[in-house]
């Protein structure tokens, strides 16, 4: 069986990724992510034919209906690959995380994989979901490519997962609002193509803040 040709797309711009704030469920997309968000869909057209699925977060929905207009395929809702619930962090900017949850960011420093966040999930508990995830569509669509619009923290999981790097490594990935990275797996090896393809951003960059910002570090 050929390798799973597999598309991630983490979504665009939202009010809270400009402003540097920690998204919970609700955010749209600004205008700024809708641009980007259709930049990609353009960018992605030429993969047709592909499966397309989405993370049923509104900002990742939003960007997943730029794409299904522009390669005319429909967006399938696809529980597991939300981005983390960050709990009481969701709208909180990176000092006001240090300042009210202090212990909480020391432990994420020292050792993010298994640090939960106040009322929310770790990164670990990301990874199992959102792996369960790619495994479950892998599995529906043999021979076929598969493009899912998602975020930050599951495709940096997934490509730890799937390259067997240490989960703590994800600082090492950087996955821009609105960027495309491309993978291939079978059952017995994993490539990553291509990681944080943005070409096709290039009018939107000096809004793409992601890899400097505490709260992205965190979760965007």
């Amino acid at each position: 069986m050929p390798p799973l040709k597999l598309i991630l797309i983490r979504h665009g711009e939202t009010d809270f990724n400009r402003d540097g704030r920690v998204p919970g469920v609700a955010e749209p997309l600004n205008e700024t992510g809708l641009a980007q968000a259709a930049a990609a869909g353009r960018a992605i057209s030429p993969d047709m034919p592909f499966a397309l699925y989405s993370s049923p977060l509104t900002r990742a929905e939003q960007t997943a209906h730029a794409i299904s207009d522009a390669a005319h395929v429909q967006a399938v809702p696809l529980q597991g690959v939300e981005e983390l619930d960050p709990g009481e962090f969701e709208g909180l900017t990176g000092p006001q995380m240090r300042q009210r949850f202090p212990e909480v960011m020391t432990r994420w420093d020292r050792d993010p994989g298994p640090t939960t966040m106040p009322g929310g999930e770790s990164l670990r508990q990301v990874q199992a979901r959102a792996w369960k995830a790619v495994s479950r569509v892998a599995k529906a669509n043999p021979d076929r490519k598969v493009v899912i619009v998602t975020h930050n923290f599951p495709i940096q999981t997934i490509i730890c997962q799937a390259l067997g790097m240490p989960l703590n490594n994800y600082r090492r990935l950087s996955v821009g609002l609105g960027s495309i990275t491309r993978m291939e797996l079978s059952d017995s090896t994993a490539k990553l193509v291509s990681m944080n393809e943005s070409r096709h951003l290039e009018t939107y960059r000096e809004t793409d803040r992601e890899t400097d910002r505490e709260t992205d570090r965190l979760t965007p």
